[in-house]
């Protein structure tokens, strides 16, 4: 708190002191006032219930030194002012200071609450603080008076107890509800307080504001009733009359009015007794009279502010009861949760908005509830078989005393059908009777939703996962197939479902040649130019882009003939690409039935493949030319001794198996040492090379050369005998560059001879010529072959060839 807010603090305090101490004075010459001639003893003491209010208004602890001065003060001048002697003065403030006390430490105790309206509760403990505070005054008061020296009788003590008593429960219960009226209109005009803080309880409705006319009429009537009681019929005992008003005023008007009229009626009673009107001025006994009179005021004091509680304790409770009520309403209005509740017989006594928004319909108590089934539309959870009555989850809690999940579907017609899960049980009040059931039932439409989604993203990933491992299956034919391109046709023909599938490649300058195919005519070969490349497969090519067309025969681009020649309705040309980007070849898909279009995961899978089909014709080239390398010379490009040795037995076994002649000759270039040491190795391998190129020109396509070591050559001639080999082996030598000669040996194979046999022969024969003078053909003789058998070697090896 800051300085200038505690100094405002400080000054308010200060005020209500001396507010409070005037108002004691007051109070105390009043009661003072109230004493009969000749006797100390006071009719009344409103001043216990101003000191009570003052102590309980005043909390903070700087000021309670500063009120209890000023309370001493005021009693001890105001009594020796109106004849008490100083000792019984003292005595007095101690006996006004003692309740003060101690109903101000008991309410602090019991309800410690800002002043203001009390609940029935409280007011009973108000009335026993009440109660004890005024004990307290008597047992203080006695005490003095015996010290003093004064006889203790117990009327006196007991007129004491009672207008303490009655001081505190007339005046203090008003007083605090004025200080808290004055505090709840200053506390509303100031800012808001800090947030999550709560403002001083208001005042009560002002019953009075709504009814003035009534509230006109009570008044009426309580004058007349005074009137007649205190006035008019002075000596009848019609005390209870004003009994009648305060039932009233308790029943029908705020308590602040019900406090202010047992106040009134107190007074007036007091007033009259005082001037000896009414039924209490025929007491004769002083002492005696101010115990009725006292009594009197008590118990309508009592009685008022009991009904007048115990009605706002009443209407609290309804109102809380009302509040709750609009609180479950608005809870059970805003969850998305249905609710159903029934009573112990089944017939339904309320739904919420949920509820009634799925049904179509509120709860109807009227309804049997063995038709609720039919009525309210329910089925079983696979929303077509109608739910049988007994399985209806509100009377199966019923029965069973609870049901967990419970799966059903509410389906009106003209509503959207609900699939909904079940949980209910029963309701009993605290004696175990039961009141009822009631079932929350769950929207299980999102459920649903995501299962089926689920369902459905499980089923693509399947069918994805299929169609990789479709892929991967055709990959691994296609890397492990002896030919590779009918293999890529193959596996897209899988992939796609299609009918059939072909692979066109560069063939001759500017034509696309296929190269494998699958599902066309045997033996077709689709030949395309990519003149223009304007239709679709030279487009495919050019652009190295993928094309579908679902109507391929009515496509502006489409070639008439390769559409008719494959049958093709839908088809879709795929790009074959290598490592670098560039497009080798064209993968085309033929559908003979329509096609509207084609699937991403399908497309996906077409252009995985071409990749791989790349990889494999990559695979396949790299594997021949390792082949081709294996088994070929490489100066002369002509098949090497393993080519050789692979094509002799080929030949022998066709020659078997055909019953043709075969013929081989061994041919050696003349002098060629002598030719490489005068003029270098690199001029003999291109002598070699120049021969093996010009053999070639006098070879049919069937016929084989090859390098048979050094300057030696193997030739096979298939089809031919000795003597037509004569003729080819002649032509052959005379292809050697450079001016230079050849000498030759020719032996035709013999069923059943071995080709290092007939080689031995052609070996012989060669040797021959080369003692004959060489450059000339030798013929092995009829019978060579078995007369040589297998040489390890012969004499060229001492013969310069």
């Amino acid at each position: 708190m800051s300085g200038r807010s505690a100094q405002r603090a400080s000054a308010g305090a200060l005020a209500r002191s001396l507010a409070f101490a005037t108002a004691f004075a007051a109070a105390v010459l009043l009661g003072r006032l109230t004493a009969a001639e000749g006797s100390g003893l006071s009719l009344v003491w409103p001043a216990a219930g101003v000191a009570t209010a003052w102590f309980c208004v005043q909390r903070g602890a700087g000021t309670r030194r500063l009120d209890t001065a000023l309370l001493a003060g005021a009693t001890f001048s105001i009594n020796t002012a109106t004849g008490a002697g100083p000792a019984l003065a003292a005595g007095l403030v101690l006996s006004n200071l003692a309740p003060a006390l101690v109903f101000t430490a008991l309410r602090d105790r019991w309800f410690p609450a800002a002043p203001g309206p009390v609940s029935n509760g409280q007011f009973a403990l108000l009335l026993a603080a009440a109660g004890a505070a005024a004990g307290a005054s008597v047992a203080v008061g006695a005490g003095v008076l015996a010290v003093l020296g004064e006889d203790l009788v117990p009327a006196v003590l007991a007129v004491w107890w009672v207008r303490n008593a009655a001081g505190i429960v007339l005046v203090a219960p008003v007083v605090l509800r004025l200080v808290h009226a004055v505090r709840w209109r200053r506390d509303r005009h100031r800012p808001a307080a800090a947030e999550g803080s709560e403002g001083p309880e208001g005042p009560e409705p002002v019953g009075a504001g709504r009814r003035p006319a009534e509230l006109g009429a009570a008044l009426l009537a309580s004058l007349a009733a005074y009137l007649l009681v205190f006035r008019f019929t002075d000596g009848l005992p019609l005390s209870f009359l004003p009994m009648a008003i305060t039932v009233w005023a308790a029943l029908r008007f705020p308590t602040g009015v019900v406090l202010l009229t047992d106040l009134v009626v107190a007074a007036v009673t007091v007033v009259a007794t005082l001037r000896g009107h009414g039924p209490f001025a025929a007491i004769a006994d002083e002492t005696v009279r101010a115990l009725v009179v006292q009594v009197y005021a008590v118990f309508l004091a009592v009685l008022g502010t009991a009904l007048a509680t115990g009605r706002d304790e009443a209407a609290r409770l309804r109102r809380e009861a009302e509040r709750r009520g609009r609180l479950t309403d608005a809870v059970l209005a805003s969850v998305g949760t249905g609710i159903v509740v029934a009573d112990a017989q089944g017939r339904l006594v309320m739904f919420n908005d949920t509820a009634r928004r799925w049904h179509g319909l509120d709860a109807d108590a009227d309804v049997d509830p063995r038709r609720h089934a039919g009525t309210y539309d329910l089925f079983a959870a696979d929303g077509t078989t109608a739910l049988p009555d007994e399985a209806v989850p509100l009377r199966r809690a019923l029965a069973e005393g609870s049901v967990t999940g419970v799966e059903m579907v509410i389906a009106p017609a003209g509503l959207p059908a609900v699939p909904v899960l079940c949980s209910g049980r029963t309701m009993t009040d605290s004696a175990g009777r039961l009141l009822g059931a009631v079932v929350s039932m769950s929207d299980l439409s999102g459920v649903r939703s995501r299962e089926r989604a689920l369902a459905e993203a499980n089923d693509r990933l399947a069918a994805r996962s299929a169609q990789v491992e479709r892929l991967a299956a055709a990959s691994r034919a296609v890397l492990t197939a002896e030919d590779p391109r009918r293999a890529v046709c193959e596996a897209a023909l899988g992939i796609a479902r299609a009918h059939a599938a072909y692979l066109l490649q560069p063939g001759a300058a500017g034509r696309l040649v296929s190269t494998a195919s699958v599902g066309l005519p045997e033996g077709v070969v689709l030949d395309i130019a990519l003149h223009g490349g304007t239709a679709l497969v030279p487009g495919t090519y050019l652009r190295g882009e993928p094309v579908f067309v679902a109507d391929v025969p009515r496509h502006p681009r489409a070639d008439p003939a390769l559409v008719e020649l494959c049958g093709t309705v839908s088809g879709a040309w795929q790009p074959v690409l290598d490592a670098a980007g560039h497009v080798i070849g064209v993968l085309g898909i033929v559908w003979r039935e329509r096609v509207a279009a084609l699937d991403p995961t399908t497309a996906a899978l077409l252009t995985g493949l071409a990749a791989e089909a790349a990889h494999a014709f990559t695979r396949a080239d790299l594997l021949a030319q390792l082949a081709a390398a294996a088994d070929h010379d490489a100066l002369t490009g002509l098949a090497n001794r393993r080519g050789w040795d692979e094509v002799a037995r080929l030949g022998i076994a066709h020659a078997t198996r055909d019953r043709t002649p075969l013929t081989f000759a061994l041919l050696d270039l003349d002098r060629f040492k002598e030719y490489n040491d005068t003029r270098g190795h690199l001029a003999g391998d291109q002598l070699l090379r120049e021969f093996a190129a010009g053999a070639a020109t006098h070879l049919r396509e069937v016929d084989t050369l090859a390098r048979w070591g050094g300057e030696e050559f193997a030739l096979l001639l298939p089809g031919c005998d000795a003597q037509d080999a004569l003729a080819v082996v002649d032509r052959v030598r005379g292809a050697v560059p450079d001016g230079q000669t050849c000498t030759a040996g020719v032996c035709q194979w013999q069923p059943g001879a071995g080709a290092d046999e007939v080689m031995a022969a052609a070996d012989a024969a060669l040797y021959r010529g080369k003692q004959a003078g060489r450059d000339t053909t030798v013929v092995a003789e009829p019978g060579a072959v078995h007369a040589v058998g297998h040489p390890a070697g012969h004499g060229a090896a001492v013969l310069e060839r």
